[in-house]
């Protein structure tokens, strides 16, 4: 999934070389998922779920023994279990968020998004745009060095963002905007737009256009990444363990207080649980929804919810019957209870959803409702569709998302009520990659988005028909001409408006995304274990200002 990459209008050839980058990956065995993902192509962040990876992991080998706080035998030494395994460590390629969770920690970018989803200075100490919004230029930090010990300077931007240009990387769509690069001096960078191009600075603030040395950024394929944050990295043992360590010479110098954060691959969810329980883990992400009650209430343990992490739902081929027909669409939509779904998949962690817009965001709509299930509405629809007595689709879930395949066995049964038979079948992730985002060879499926904490990652890349994650077959003029707008508008007060709009046909007009529920981020780590560790885009971790007491 996810969580956030191209340009505002991604062009046709853009989004097969998306998709071609994705079937490489999933070829290869690496867990790139759409909720997997932090990254995307053509507008923001990755799609879908996320690829818990195949791996068994390890797990639970550290001894309770630290003195800190903390449970490995070394001291200040944070013991990570992990849900999703590690694999490849390319910034600009690798899509995945096991990927953009530990690069968080290793390399940067010019810009970050804090907690009002605003966009902060980083590597850049400040930025200014021209007032046609065609030229930025960005002031780089000068007391900053790499982790090999080179000095930071702007053409290591230069060649970073050529890199993601010219190798087709996952953020290339957005290069597309830019017509020229200058680096007037070793801390001045600049950066000229075809044209207004709003998204632009918000995509900047994601992994997938950090920045590597100008040397790293020469390379076809990085293995070891050379950053400049606080963590450098160590070594990786694929689906068993990675380890990062404390970068001394980093910019900040308060930070980070841990000395090494090591991450055991334990893609179980019991077993991670169980591990942690056993005092083996200090920390560990992505906690079973049925056991965050009796966490909550375990008063040696730190019970974390960060809301939201990912928006599942529920997708349908456009193209194919019977859901060509959008009565045919709504009558399934009307058979859905979507709070009961959202109760039974994740035990009354999450939050119904309306739209593709950020709950508590300023393009979240202050007044749209959900559909609610209606039986009687459903038969008029089917009626309508020319499907009386119901109609057979199949239901393809990526097996390994356990909130998905309950919350499908809990829409299945709604259906059957009006006639609606969907036949269940349980796919693997790579399966789901190949057969039904790239095939589209699919009536119905589910899965997610991560990290839509900007608004062209939910509002372009999966429902513009030319968006790097299109793929539902849904395709509307006047929607694709609102959200290309949108794309051109920087003040969120007038740019709003039109994604609230665009919300409103996404619902009536019933687009191939029919949106069930937001999950959160559910972690859970030893009272010892302190700080910030979430970051605001909704995925990935932040270890730099965390500590061991």
């Amino acid at each position: 999934m996810a969580t956030p990459n191209s340009s505002q209008d991604a062009s046709l050839s853009s989004t097969k070389s998306s998709r071609r980058l994705f079937m490489k990956a999933a070829a290869s065995g690496i867990p790139i998922a759409f909720a997997g993902c932090v990254g995307g192509d053509d507008s923001g962040n990755g799609n879908g779920n996320g690829g818990n990876g195949n791996g068994n992991g390890n797990g639970g080998n550290g001894d309770v023994s630290s003195g800190n706080g903390g449970v490995s035998d070394e001291a200040n030494a944070l013991l990570w279990g992990g849900s999703v395994p590690v694999q490849s460590l390319d910034p600009h390629f690798e899509s995945a968020a096991a990927t953009a969770r530990v690069l968080e920690n290793i390399t940067q970018g010019l810009l970050r998004v804090n907690w009002d989803y605003e966009l902060e200075p980083f590597l850049a100490e400040s930025w200014e745009t021209s007032d046609d919004n065609l030229e930025i230029t960005f002031s780089l930090r000068e007391d900053v060095v790499f982790h090999d010990g080179t000095e930071f300077t702007s053409e290591d931007v230069i060649e970073s963002f050529r890199r993601i240009d010219e190798g087709e990387a996952i953020a290339a769509g957005y290069m597309d905007r830019v017509a020229s690069m200058s680096t007037p001096d070793d801390y001045t960078f600049v950066m000229e737009l075809s044209e207004p191009f709003a998204p632009m600075l918000f995509r900047l603030a994601t992994s997938d256009m950090h920045i590597l040395t100008a040397e790293q950024a020469q390379q076809d394929s990085i293995d070891e990444p050379i950053g400049t944050g606080p963590f450098q990295f160590e070594s990786i043992e694929i689906d068993s363990e990675f380890v990062m360590t404390k970068f001394d010479d980093y910019w900040d110098d308060d930070l980070p207080y841990l000395d090494k954060v090591t991450k055991l691959e334990i893609s179980d969810d019991d077993n991670r649980l169980n591990t942690f329980q056993a005092g083996e883990l200090d920390f560990i992400n992505d906690v079973p929804p049925r056991h965050a009650e009796d966490l909550e209430d375990d008063p040696d343990v730190d019970f974390i919810n960060r809301f939201p992490k990912s928006l599942v739902y529920l997708g349908v081929n456009c193209n194919e019957e019977p859901f060509d027909s959008r009565d045919a669409r709504l009558a399934l939509e009307y058979a859905i209870d979507k709070q009961e779904v959202m109760e039974a998949a994740l035990y009354g962690q999450g939050q119904v959803a309306t739209s593709p817009a950020t709950p508590g965001s300023q393009w979240e709509h202050p007044s749209l409702e959900p559909r609610e299930q209606d039986f009687e509405k459903a038969q008029e629809h089917l009626e309508a569709a020319g499907y009386p007595d119901g109609f057979e689709a199949t239901f393809q879930i990526p097996e390994q998302y356990n909130d998905q395949v309950t919350a499908a066995q809990v829409i299945e049964a709604s259906a059957a009520q009006v006639g609606i038979e969907l036949d269940i079948q349980l796919i693997t992730w790579s399966n789901w990659l190949s057969d039904v985002y790239s095939d589209q060879n699919f009536q119905a499926t589910t899965s997610s988005y991560l990290a839509l904490w900007f608004p062209d990652a939910g509002f372009h890349r999966p429902l513009h028909s030319d968006g790097a994650f299109f793929f539902t077959g849904w395709e509307d003029e006047e929607y694709n001409e609102l959200v290309e707008e949108a794309r051109t508008l920087y003040d969120m007060e007038e740019r709003a408006p039109l994604y609230h709009e665009a919300a409103e046909m996404l619902k009536e007009r019933r687009s191939g995304h029919i949106m069930l529920y937001w999950t959160p981020t559910l972690m859970a780590r030893h009272n010892g274990y302190t700080g910030e560790v979430m970051s605001p885009d909704g995925s990935t971790f932040r270890f730099e200002d965390t500590q061991l007491e």
